[in-house]
Formats: structure tokens, C-alpha cells, sequence
């Protein structure tokens, strides 16, 4: 062989078992759905994210409800529980982060 030659040797081995998160599907279009989009201010890529995937949304028909959520704890906290309890019962599907 010269050496700039390479062998290619077979059998090749067997892939692995695809492990992947579970998915949801709506089982319907997304025209004329509510879609939330939950972000948090602190996340800044998440905030692009959310942006990009709206224009999208609008372009395929659906209405991007956006949720900007504040504090986690305190009295704070509880009118955040309050405003995700309503937001989440006023849109027909939600993302709500990334891995989340």
C-alpha cells in the first residue's frame, strides 16, 4: 500500500443504542395555537432564543406569548408562582427553557 493510501477494514462495529430525550408533538398544526415562551432576564442566549423562535411562530401562523419571569423566592417569588399559574393556563403549548 502507498502512504497515502488507507485500508478500510470490515465488518465495521454496531452503533450503540440512541439514547435521547423524550419529545411531545401536538398532533396538529401549529396555526392558530397560543405558544408560550417562559424566559428568565438572567439568561441572556435563552432571551435570543425566545426572539428568533417568535418570529418563527408568527411565520408559521401561531401567536408567541412570551413570559419574562422575575424572582424565585419571597413574596417576589409568589407573585412569580401567581403570573406563571396564568400564563401557563392562557397558552395551548409552552417551551419553557432550555432542558427544562
Amino acid at each position: 500500500m502507498k502512504p497515502d493510501q488507507i485500508s478500510i477494514r470490515r465488518p465495521t462495529a454496531k452503533f450503540g443504542a440512541r439514547e435521547s430525550a423524550p419529545t411531545f408533538d401536538l398532533d396538529r398544526p401549529i396555526k392558530g395555537l397560543r405558544v408560550g415562551l417562559r424566559n428568565d432576564p438572567l439568561w441572556s442566549s435563552w432571551l435570543q432564543v425566545c426572539d428568533v423562535w417568535s418570529d418563527m411562530l408568527k411565520s408559521d401562523g401561531a401567536e408567541p406569548v412570551v413570559l419574562r419571569i422575575g424572582v424565585h423566592v419571597g413574596e417576589e417569588g409568589q407573585h412569580t408562582k401567581d403570573l406563571i399559574d396564568a400564563w401557563a393556563s392562557s397558552v395551548d403549548c409552552a417551551v419553557v427553557g432550555l432542558a427544562n
